[in-house]
């Protein structure tokens, strides 16, 4: 009996001693990676054109190849890395293979430190090989690294209809210095529900679309009374906010104020969610009514598109989609307007502010409660320049990167930063 236990105690022991040599090794003190979070103007667009080409063009029954430049590639996973984990990525380019190095902190109350991941991916005849796996000073033999990937694949399968729809139409991944290459072969979703969706977002389970269809079904029977068909949008805003206290009076704040912020933005630029939210599909409308924001729609629509931004991902992405915006209509559209800025950063620092934890959102809440007017939401913005072509832009600005430019955004800063509920 004592022999049973001491090659127990013995066993244990060095489970213990294997696992803490292990942790010492796969754990480092300091990040191999760290860099800027960059996403521009021009990689939003390169995205878009990539998501209306699938939608527009690829049709079921048909082959298509996505090209993403190298820089593309790289600036996403890093802004991913960042944004799911407070980490940051980096991917280079070669010929026929791309390597990954990802620089992870553990998360609070663990260990202090960072996991440090590097991988090589390969071309192969289908999927992309892995190799060259190591996490820290652990190096992670090829023959195990396939075997993990195969029960990913084989996971992701079964995890979504949508994953599985995506990895039963890849065909093909090609590498090269300057882009990678993906080629599928496109028999369509194959369930009901994404076929209304250019777009499915993942962000939702049944508790958070609960959450939106009570609001949603809120404002448009809000509106349907309404005698005017114009409301303001500090007045909406205090509406659903007063719902929320109705709704949930002792529910998780953040995602009460997350969830109205949504919704509202939806019916401000009058957009059908299941366009978004495939499961919205049977849900009717925003009820049509003008939003304004200091007597304009346009600007409540900007503020509110940024709000709902920043409040699902953060402040760079929006930041980057408000900038990409006037620089296409400074081409095409109604043209560049500063106003229009000042409310997508009036938007996004309203939203950063209230998702930045449940005190903070449930302060904002009772900010707006007490009562707000239009000019709480966003600064004086009636004289900066705006509708200007993209030949008035640069014959008055140059470009994003001048001077001009960045003193204009200087003072557009400093008046948002002004907004009293900044300071709360």
């Amino acid at each position: 009996m004592w022999k049973l236990l001491n090659l127990t105690g013995i066993c244990t022991l060095i489970l213990v001693v294997t696992l803490a040599i292990m942790t010492y090794l796969a754990i480092d003190s300091h990040p191999r990676i760290e860099r800027e979070i960059s996403i521009t103007p021009e990689q939003i667009a390169r995205a878009k054109d990539i998501l209306d080409t699938h939608r527009y063009q690829v049709r079921p029954g048909t082959s298509a190849t996505v090209r993403i430049q190298a820089d593309d590639l790289d600036n996403a996973l890093n802004y991913l890395a960042y944004h799911l984990a407070q980490g940051h990525a980096k991917v280079t380019m070669h010929d026929k293979s791309a390597q990954i190095q990802l620089s992870l902190p553990i998360p609070p109350g663990m260990i202090t430190g960072y996991l440090n991941l590097q991988a090589t991916l390969t071309e192969g005849k289908s999927f992309p090989e892995l190799s060259s796996v190591s996490i820290g000073k652990i190096q992670i033999p090829d023959i195990l690294a396939g075997q993990l990937t195969e029960k990913l694949l084989a996971w992701l399968q079964t995890a979504s209809p949508d994953a599985r729809a995506g990895l039963d139409a890849f065909r093909k991944l090609r590498f090269s210095r300057n882009e990678v290459a993906i080629s599928y072969f496109w028999k369509g979703w194959g369930i009901d529900k994404a076929s209304y969706s250019p777009v499915s977002l993942p962000f939702f389970d049944r508790q958070a679309l609960d959450k939106l269809s009570h609001y949603h079904h809120f404002l448009n029977e809000q509106n349907r009374k309404r005698v005017s068909h114009t409301i303001t949008l500090s007045e909406i805003l205090t509406q659903i906010m007063q719902e929320t206290v109705r709704h949930s009076p002792n529910g998780n704040v953040l995602e009460e104020f997350r969830a109205a912020i949504l919704v509202t933005a939806f019916h401000v630029v009058q957009f059908p969610l299941r366009l978004v939210i495939p499961e919205t599909a049977d849900w009717p409308d925003p009820v049509r009514i003008n939003v304004t924001l200091d007597g304009r729609n346009d600007l409540a629509m900007h503020f509110m598109a940024s709000a709902v931004i920043t409040a699902y991902s953060d402040t760079t992405l929006s930041n980057a989609i408000g900038l990409y915006k006037e620089l296409e209509d400074s081409r095409s559209g109604s043209g560049f307007s500063f106003n229009d800025l000042m409310a997508d950063r009036s938007g996004t620092r309203f939203a950063e502010k209230a998702m930045a934890s449940q005190d903070s959102a449930r302060r904002m809440r009772n900010i707006i409660l007490a009562g707000i007017h239009d000019t709480d939401l966003i600064p004086h913005w009636s004289d900066l320049p705006e509708h200007m072509s993209e030949t008035a832009f640069k014959a008055r600005f140059g470009s994003t990167s001048s001077p001009r430019y960045h003193e204009m955004m200087d003072k557009i800063e400093q008046r948002v930063a002004s907004l009293k509920w900044l300071r709360y």
